[in-house]
This record gives C-alpha cells, structure tokens and sequence, in this order.
C-alpha cells in the first residue's frame, strides 16, 4: 500500500499524542487526544485533515502498551484502518541517539518509524474476543499466583527468624489468605477450560498441542494465547525465537569467535512454562529421555541440551496442529 500520512501516537492511559507526518517530510503536526470513542473519532477526522487524504491512504502507528491501546484498536479494527503495534524497543533502536524525551516525541519518533519502515512493517490484526478473554484470564491467573507465593513466602520467613508469639496471626492469616487463592485459582482454570472447549477451534488445537510431550494445561493454554490460536506466527522457529529459546551465532571477524547463544529478548513466561515442559518431558518421554542422556554423555552442557528439547517441543507443536493428527509418541527408543 502507498500510504500518503503516518500518523504516529504515544498512548498512556487518559490521552493520545499524536503527530501526523506527510510522506517524504521529517516532520509533521502535534495534537493530543482523549482516549476514549469521543476522542478517537476527533483524531481520524483530524488526520485525514492534516494529510488531505482518505482514511484507507494512512498508517496508524503505535507502541504495543496492553489494555491502554486496546480500545483504540477496536476502532481502527472497526473502521478498517491500517496500523500497527509495534515493540518499544524496537522503535527506540532503529531511529538512533535522542536527546529529548516527552510524549510529543515520542510521537514524532513512531511516526518517523512508520514512515521509514513502511514496507517492513506487519499490519496488526486484532485477536478474537475468545482469544483476548483468554489472555485477560491468564494474566489474572498469573497475578493470584504471585500473591499467593508472596504471602507463603512472607509466613515462612517469619517463622524461621521471630518468635511465635510474634508471627502467630500473620501465619495464620497468610494460610488463610492462601486457601482463598487456591479455590480462586481452581475457578480461573474451570473459566479458562471452559472458554476453550466453547469453540471448536480452539478446542482441538489445544487437545492437539497437549498430546505433545512436556505440554500441560498452562503451557498449552499460553501457546494458544500467544499465537493467536497459531495465526500470529507463521512457523514453530518464529514463535521459538518470540519465546527466547532459538540460538542465535555471537561473532565478530576473527576476534571474537563465541558460541552460539539465545538472546535475552523473549516471553520470559512462555520461556519459563517450555523449561518446565522439558524438564518434564525428560523423566516422562522415553525418547527425549534418552536423547538427553545421550547428549550429555557426549559432553554437551546440560542446559544446552534442555533447550534443544525445548525447541522440539515447539517444533512438534506447530507440527500437530499443522497436520491436524495428535503427535504419536515412540515407545522403548534406543
């Protein structure tokens, strides 16, 4: 598409900053905005004003901030206007030093992003609402999780280095607390399973990818979340590299010879569940069991042999949902 404006915007959670660049200039014009239906309908008006053009010949830009630019998606979504959600830290690496720092920047910078990188840019295509539930109801569930091992944590810790009289009621009311997250927790899982045998799609790529060895409930449950139900990524290795497990070469001429590394950018979520599914998948899958015995026997570092897994694991993911058939372990495997 030839887009005649870039509209670049710096969301936060009351206004948009906007700046409407015309193509081939480096600048352009400044207005903030509500962040709300009445404030979204003024900025469309504004912007094709700004460029002098139709709607369909711009190319909304932003930062991808969660909730705070989920409505505004909704109605770019809905009114059929190009945009994209880009990483943060993509768009502060590719434009260079910036010594000032203010939401009309900002702006100016996404807006300068979209317009250098026009081609390279993929169009964001807003999740099904079944799918955007279930990232609602993994991030509370994550949220009960970390309360609850923060209150287990602060009892246990009292009791090691005070005396009982001390601690008694904040050891008792942190169990307390602690059963009450429990029996929330059981009640996300129910709405999560729900959700998911509620649509058919959903249901059978989850079935599929949890016949796959080292992927339980949660595991399974984020790799549909964070693939779109597998429509976000095209193959296992993009989602493998999303996840921080695809080695990467680190080298340079002839002075700097390293091996090959992950890098630290990922999901360190989806990272932390595919450790889990590997390290489960070794006591539990003959195959991998005996492929990491193996390797390790060879002399190859443990934890590079984990990864290794872990990438197979993902690999056969996508494999079984791609094929559509359950994965077919192999029994006694030499």
């Amino acid at each position: 598409m030839n887009y005649k404006g870039f509209i670049g915007i710096d969301v936060s959670k009351n206004t948009l900053d906007v700046v409407s660049i015309i193509k081939g200039k480096r600048t352009g014009e400044h207005q903030q905005f509500s962040n709300d239906l009445k404030g979204f309908r003024s900025l469309l008006k504004w912007s094709t004003k700004i460029v002098n053009c139709k709607k369909d010949e711009l190319l909304f830009c932003m930062e991808h901030t969660g909730v705070y630019t989920y409505k505004f998606s909704c109605f770019l979504s809905e009114k059929e206007i190009d945009f994209c959600l880009e990483n943060p830290l993509q768009i502060k690496r590719s434009m260079g030093i910036s010594r000032i720092k203010n939401d009309k920047a900002d702006a100016q910078l996404i807006a300068r992003y979209a317009m250098r990188h026009q081609e390279d840019l993929t169009l964001y295509v807003l999740p099904s609402k079944s799918i955007a539930k279930l990232k609602h109801l993994l991030s509370h569930r994550e949220r009960l999780k970390k309360s609850k091992h923060a209150f287990k944590v602060a009892s246990n810790e009292l009791s090691k280095h005070t005396n009982k009289e001390d601690y008694d009621f904040i050891s008792k009311d942190s169990k307390s607390l602690v059963k009450v997250l429990d029996k929330r927790i059981e009640k996300i899982d129910l709405e999560i399973k729900q959700l998911i045998e509620s649509e058919e799609v959903l249901k059978k790529n989850y079935d599929l990818a949890m016949s796959v060895g080292g992927v339980g409930k949660a595991t399974a449950s984020h790799i549909i979340a964070y693939t779109n139900n597998f429509a976000s990524f095209s193959n296992w290795r993009q989602f493998a590299c999303y996840s921080g497990i695809a080695p990467f070469e680190h080298s340079s001429g002839i002075s700097l010879q390293g091996r090959t590394r992950i890098s630290p950018l990922a999901n360190k979520k989806m990272k932390g569940l595919l450790s889990i599914g590997a390290c489960s998948a070794i006591q539990h899958d003959t195959e991998l069991r005996n492929y990491y015995n193996k390797r390790v026997e060879e002399g190859k570092a443990p934890l590079s042999v984990i990864n290794i897994i872990r990438n197979k694991i993902v690999s056969r993911v996508f494999a079984v949902v791609k094929r559509g058939t359950p994965y077919v372990r192999v029994a006694n495997y030499n």
